[in-house]
């Protein structure tokens, strides 16, 4: 996970137009698409939205990251249900 204490390296990322060293145990490849993703919302709510601040663009890019793994995570619950009710009859089938 980024971020996170432990065994960890630093990895040299640009994220709108800035570069940090993000710590991390993950994958180095994993943490640079994380990070082309953080900075593909970014240009997309800035080119959209006009003169925003960084730190607002950075903020709406949070929301909307965030809004994509609810949602994502929603509709996993509910794949996970559907599963889990078509095994359920499926192995008890109502004569």
């Amino acid at each position: 996970m980024v971020g996170m204490n432990g065994q960890s390296k630093s990895i040299r990322v640009t994220i709108f137009g800035r570069d940090y060293n993000v710590k991390g145990g993950s994958d180095e490849e994993y943490i640079k698409k994380l990070a082309a993703h953080v900075d593909s919302v970014m240009r997309d709510i800035a080119d959209k939205a006009g003169s925003l601040s960084a730190t607002r663009v950075a903020i709406l890019a949070a929301l909307n990251i965030a809004d994509e793994m609810y949602k994502e995570r929603e509709e996993s619950k509910k794949l996970t249900e559907k599963l889990m009710q078509e095994l359920d009859e499926a192995m008890n089938p109502k004569s």
